[in-house]
């Protein structure tokens, strides 16, 4: 008798939960009478969208309004707006001509009122400005990208070149909302290639593909045998027993990496290459683990060159290469890292040099300001590439 009544339980309860599920995911109500149509509406048009602003019907049954319209590609896009508010706004538009807009009101109930019927019209959408503004030019190993986005639209600057049978393949997509976009895509020979670049949006929207026939410029990682450390006078001390040279010896894991004293900031050190090149850029590798964004590994910090560097250890004859911010892609707080922040430590923080410096032989690591805000820095390693011929 006990069984049958916990059996009896069990399916009320099954019964009452499958009962709740589809009241859930039925409609709110369950009438067929469809609501007013929204009345008045006005359409402010911007770059790749419009925003339209409406009276709603006087029923409290309307739940949203919906538009809906057929873009250029043939896709039917809906962007629906709450009762709580009296606009919405339609954006991914890939051109400026003119298309039908039809707004609904719809109800708890998901009926729909007839449809009110707008033309409307976007401005020129921010991805075609940003074209016309692309300039490529030969860079080391590759080609050098620069546009302007004063919008800051979120875009994909796809980079293809022509391959051996003629084609253009993919090389890289740079995603971006930088407002002066400044980009290189390496890996090429120093021999004529023909590269191709266009701009796609989050819709997917795309424009034609500039193109442009460049010889990239010869660069190789510098050889890391050859530097030597060149200790100036007014150079941090070494601390911890951890030399300049552990720098440069291809080590980045563990607690391998060179350590000043409790110097304070800013501080620098100086090593001579054993050869005059001119930098196209180099990477600066953290101390690992859990040191990453934290404790001494630099936040700001600038790369300075020279060829004849001052004896007094002042910046008399050296040129600044590149100021840096390391910035950690969470954005938590020190002590705290994603999967992203682990990975991009262990890629390394990547700085490329104006093609613009002159050639150097001496190099200057200059710390600003660590993570943790100490008077210690260190850095587990260095590598520079550019052109010593």
């Amino acid at each position: 008798m006990k069984n049958n009544k916990c059996y009896l339980l069990l399916m009320l309860l099954c019964t009452a939960i499958i009962g709740c599920k589809e009241d859930v995911l039925g409609p709110l109500e369950k009438d067929t009478v469809a609501p007013q149509q929204i009345s008045n509406p006005v359409t402010t048009s911007s770059a790749g969208s419009v925003k339209v602003t409406y009276n709603l019907p006087s029923d409290p049954d309307v739940m949203y309004v919906m538009a809906q319209y057929t873009n250029k590609y043939g896709k039917q896009i809906s962007v629906k707006a709450s009762a709580y508010t009296n606009s919405l706004t339609v954006d991914g538009f890939a051109d400026t001509a003119t298309y039908n807009l039809n707004l609904y009101a719809v109800d708890k109930a998901e009926n729909k009122s007839a449809p009110v019927t707008i033309k409307v019209k976007a401005l020129e959408p921010p991805i075609f400005a940003i074209r016309r503004s692309l300039v490529l030019a030969s860079d080391f190993g590759g080609v050098n990208i620069t546009f302007s986005n004063p919008t800051e639209a979120n875009i994909a600057v796809v980079v293809l070149y022509k391959d051996s049978l003629g084609n253009f393949a993919l090389k890289e997509t740079i995603y971006s909302k930088q407002k002066n976009g400044l980009f290189s895509s390496r890996g090429f020979p120093a021999k004529e290639t023909i590269f191709g670049v266009y701009i796609r949006d989050r819709w997917d929207n795309r424009t034609d593909t500039a193109k442009a026939t460049l010889t990239p410029i010869f660069e190789k990682e510098l050889d890391k045998s050859k530097f030597r450390v060149l200790t100036l006078p007014t150079d941090a001390k070494v601390g911890f027993g951890l030399p300049i040279p552990l720098l440069w010896n291809n080590v980045i894991s563990g607690g391998d990496m060179w350590h000043t004293d409790d110097t304070g900031m800013p501080c620098q050190i100086t090593f001579d290459m054993g050869v005059t090149a001119k930098i196209s850029r180099f990477t600066i590798w953290q101390r690992q683990d859990n040191w990453i964004y934290a404790h001494g590994n630099p936040k700001r910090y600038e790369i300075w060159g020279s060829t004849n560097p001052a004896s007094d250890g002042s910046y008399t004859n050296w040129t600044r290469l590149a100021s840096c911010i390391s910035v950690k892609p969470s954005g938590q707080p020190s002590g705290s890292n994603s999967q992203e922040d682990v990975s991009a430590a262990a890629r390394g923080e990547e700085t490329t040099v104006s093609l613009n410096a002159p050639p150097v032989r001496y190099i200057r690591v200059r710390i600003l300001e660590t993570w943790a805000g100490g008077l210690a820095a260190h850095v587990s390693e260095m590598t520079l590439y550019g052109n010593d011929k």
